[in-house]
């Protein structure tokens, strides 16, 4: 068994290294394409959701005389804000206490404990 053997090397030579521009520009091509049919067929499921949800439409918009939020965040300044013990005693003395809601109106404000009573013996206060 002979094997033979050249004595010349092989060459081995790597692949140019090539960059298909035409290809790259498709790809991107294509993925805005995807990517705006998916956008469009998301806002008509929108639209056709909103519309099965809210049949008479949006909700009319607050007044905005004297409104002090926006949405569901109160806007005031913090050294204007009424939080923590000094409000939660405010309000207990205003539960606990007697005083007019609208004195024009005949409407009073009696302490819970006292209309909590009355409401157990029958009387509404």
């Amino acid at each position: 068994m002979s094997e033979s053997h050249s004595t010349t090397p092989h060459l081995v030579r790597a692949e140019e290294d090539r960059i298909s521009s035409r290809r790259i520009v498709a790809v991107g091509i294509a993925s805005l394409v995807i990517f705006f049919l998916a956008s469009l067929a998301a806002t008509r499921m929108m639209v056709r959701d909103r519309a099965a949800l809210l049949p008479e439409g949006p909700p009319p918009a607050p007044a905005e005389v004297g409104q002090a939020k926006i949405g569901i965040v109160e806007q005031q300044l913090f050294e204007r804000a009424r939080t923590g013990p000094e409000w939660k005693a405010e309000q207990l003395r205003r539960l606990d206490g007697w005083g007019w809601v609208d004195r024009r109106e005949g409407l009073a404000r009696i302490p819970v404990d006292r209309a909590m009573d009355l409401v157990v013996q029958g009387e509404r206060p």
